[in-house]
């Protein structure tokens, strides 16, 4: 008899994001460097990613947040709405953002 593990990533797509909260946070040099104080561990983002770390500090879905930053930075969407998952997840994975339900968000 063979087990797999199936892994699951959650539907970033139907879901709005928004920060874990106690987390401490400050800038340097335009980049985010956040404190998960219950686990005592810091993530450093830089500064497209501390961009995204401001936007959700309210609910606010992926569509969303590439919206904005097709405004500001040239990119395409598809490229966008990659990097940005990828960056969700990792935070998800971190505890350093939760997902609420799209109602509750942009």
């Amino acid at each position: 008899m063979s087990a797999f593990i199936m892994i699951i990533k959650p539907d970033l797509a139907l879901q709005s994001v928004v920060l874990r909260l106690p987390i401490l946070e400050t800038e340097v040099d335009g980049e985010v460097v956040a404190l998960d104080i219950g686990k005592g561990h810091w993530y450093g983002l830089n500064k497209t990613g501390s961009a995204i770390w401001n936007m959700i500090a309210a609910p606010l879905s992926v569509d969303a947040i590439c919206t904005q930053l097709l405004a500001t930075y040239e990119i395409d969407r598809a490229t966008c709405e990659r990097q940005v998952r990828e960056l969700l997840l990792d935070l998800l994975r971190n505890g350093l953002i939760e997902l609420i339900a799209p109602d509750h968000g942009a």
